[in-house]
């Protein structure tokens, strides 16, 4: 009767075990669905940032910056001792350069090197004459944090809808993940599903990067980045491992009382 129960008790953990294993497929298939969603997503919010045209000049912030000019007067190239100078207005309206002379650079063009190192609108103001004819214009320069134009409301809602849902799957497979690395039964669809939801953070900084332009952002999800290498990577990677090895000696452990079992009952009939 003792034998039977034991070999009962052993059929009943396999059938726990086959039961967990359907239940952790099923799991899978559902996160690969809503992976799924989130590149969609992702696509749609990278198709909108291509479609957008710039129509203003857009230069980064805290970078050299050449702006070039050029300049005819009365419908021809200016001559050698033309001069052309720029007044640049910072999105306040105060002076950021004021009527300085640019280079020559020969055939009617010029340049003026800066760096830009506010954020915004600004205005510049242009003027070119040669002693008897002259020229002006105006234009702008947007300054952004990458030197692509801002997105629309609608992008950065979706950025911002996207951004919540990876950090909520972040840290609910971060606590499954360290259950199971407390029962030390971490296998590779828990790793698949803690490294898939890191992988997809990395995706969305490497869009802000591009298209976002907002310093804030950046740093906020570098930070994330870092602190989920250690909780999304390595822990799970130690956990993965150990889990392994002591289901190695417990299945051991199992088929050697299995073993000992039937023997046992053999030798009793």
């Amino acid at each position: 009767m003792k034998h039977e129960l034991k070999i009962y008790k052993v059929k009943e953990k396999l059938r726990k075990q086959i039961e967990e294993d359907k239940k952790k497929n099923n799991s899978l298939v559902k996160t690969k669905s809503i992976l799924t969603m989130i590149g969609i997503v992702l696509l749609t919010i990278f198709l909108s940032l291509s479609l957008i045209s710039a129509e203003t000049e857009i230069y980064p912030l805290n970078k050299t910056i050449d702006l070039k000019f050029t300049c005819t007067l009365n419908n021809a190239i200016p001559s050698v001792g033309t001069k052309y100078n720029i007044t640049i207005s910072y999105p306040n309206g105060s002076a950021f350069i004021n009527n300085q002379q640019t280079t020559a650079l020969g055939n009617g063009a010029f340049n003026y090197t800066t760096t830009f190192t506010s954020l915004g609108l600004y205005k510049v103001q242009m003027f070119c004459y040669d002693g008897t004819y002259s020229f002006s214009n105006e234009g702008f320069y947007e300054i952004t944090g990458n030197g692509s134009e801002k997105p629309e409301g609608i992008v950065i809602v979706l950025f911002s809808i996207i951004f919540l849902i990876i950090f909520g799957f972040m840290l609910y497979e971060m606590i499954l993940c360290f259950g199971h690395f407390a029962s030390l039964d971490l296998d590779v669809i828990d790793l698949a599903k803690i490294f898939g939801t890191y992988f997809a953070l990395l995706g969305v900084y490497l869009i802000s990067i591009t298209y976002l332009g907002s310093p804030m952002i950046e740093n906020w999800l570098l930070l994330f980045i870092k602190i989920g290498a250690f909780t999304h990577l390595l822990i799970p990677m130690t956990g993965f491992f150990i889990s392994i090895t002591v289901g190695s000696l417990r299945k051991k452990q199992v088929d050697f009382g299995t073993r000992r079992i039937l023997r046992r009952q053999k030798i009793g009939n």
